[in-house]
């Protein structure tokens, strides 16, 4: 394998050396790689949200011509009349940004690499040891049979499912095509990195559209995890608002439409309720459950008296 180090390219205010973090300096590293698809535009809702609305800083960014493949993706150029312009080349991007509180974390931004997914997995470790990064939390989406009349579901993954505290992951286990990010939580696991990954499940209809309240999910869900404060007001939130009326009039206009939201209203009330009664908080423990039966076992002992 190529040098893993050498991909990733500080931007000229940082010292080439490493130099450790301070003992109280434990940032947490925030990533929104693209992976398979952006369902929502979600990534890009986030990112827009997170560099515009809080102070921020290009630290460097990872050689993009050893990652991407540009044939695969072709990035956007425009021609106008007889010449070329605005080629938009892909980045791949690490950000320190500073949330409302004044807590400062990473944010790695970009597509999926295409290439070299090892050396790019090794790159970003590297990465984690010079910043001290303590935890790092993936941001993802992908489009599911839910309705955008209810909540947008949030699930979980985790290098160690015990960091996943009360989020719950998929009750499914399933072979599937990996992405960058699978393989990235499976190799920070490996080393001992702990990695903890928020879905969030976009309505099919719209995923192929900006869906600003899969972005406010995340969001909402990604303080808990990390405690950083990041506000989703603003821009962000009126966006939410104005998408759902559009929905919701073209949704009226549809019989048939109608019908599909109705029958994924239906589901999703069964599938939050199978989660509400297996969820780690309505399982009782095994002290709770050996003193019910105590409790059964006198009250047959009373009625045998009797």
């Amino acid at each position: 394998m190529l040098d893993p180090a050498a991909l990733f390219r500080p931007a000229p205010h940082l010292d080439e050396e490493y130099h450790a973090p301070r003992p109280d300096e434990s940032p947490t590293l925030v990533v929104t790689l693209g992976s398979y698809g952006d369902a929502g535009s979600t990534q890009e809702l986030i990112d827009e949200h997170l560099l515009e609305r809080f102070a921020n800083h290009k630290l460097g960014d990872f050689d993009v011509d050893q990652l991407f493949d540009y044939t695969g993706r072709r990035p956007p150029i425009v021609f106008d009349h007889d010449h070329y312009r605005q080629y938009r080349a892909p980045q791949i991007n690490l950000h320190q940004v500073t949330d409302a509180s004044g807590s400062d974390f990473l944010l790695l931004t970009g597509p999926e690499p295409s290439l070299q997914w090892e050396r790019m997995a090794a790159a970003v470790e590297t990465v984690i040891d010079r910043f001290g990064v303590d935890r790092t939390v993936i941001l993802q989406s992908f489009p599911a049979p839910t309705p955008h009349t209810r909540p947008i579901h949030v699930s979980g993954f985790a290098s160690d499912p015990v960091l996943l505290g009360e989020l719950a992951g998929i009750p499914a286990s399933f072979e599937m095509g990996a992405s960058f990010l699978g393989l990235l939580t499976v190799r920070l696991g490996e080393h001992g990195k702990d990695v903890i990954g928020l879905v969030a499940h976009v309505p099919h209809y719209v995923a192929d559209s900006a869906y600003p309240e899969a972005a406010i999910a995340l969001l909402n869900q990604l303080q808990p995890v990390s405690g950083l404060t990041l506000p989703s007001d603003g821009r962000l939130d009126t966006a939410a608002i104005a998408t759902r009326e559009q929905i919701e009039s073209q949704v009226a206009r549809s019989e048939e439409a109608q019908h599909i939201v109705a029958q994924l209203e239906d589901q999703y009330e069964r599938f939050m309720s199978e989660r509400a009664l297996t969820s780690p908080a309505k399982i009782p423990t095994a002290d709770q459950i050996g003193a019910e039966v105590e409790e059964y076992l006198k009250g047959l002992d009373d009625s045998t008296d009797q």
